[in-house]
């Protein structure tokens, strides 16, 4: 998703998960990463994905669209296929 998207609060929700996404993303591809820190960032994204489900916000634009579709919205099971 692209900042220049947002002009709503659902959409800022929605970019604001995909950023996250981004960060656990990346700290799972790392051999060596704070432990507290990526389980806090998993948290924070599997509370984001939650809201945007219960709120009804389009996950299609966001990485929480594959998430959804193939992990059952389980950040930490999708996170366990790409971890190094």
């Amino acid at each position: 998703m692209m900042t220049y998207k947002v002009r709503t609060p659902e959409l800022a929700l929605a970019y604001i998960t995909d950023c996250n996404l981004a960060t656990v993303e990346s700290m799972a591809m790392k051999k060596t990463r704070p432990k507290g820190e990526f389980e806090r960032q998993i948290s924070i994204a599997q509370t984001a994905i939650n809201w945007m489900l219960q709120m009804g916000v389009d996950v299609s634009d966001t990485r929480a669209a594959k998430i959804v579709a193939d992990y059952n919205g389980d950040v930490t099971e999708y996170i366990k296929e790409i971890m190094v």
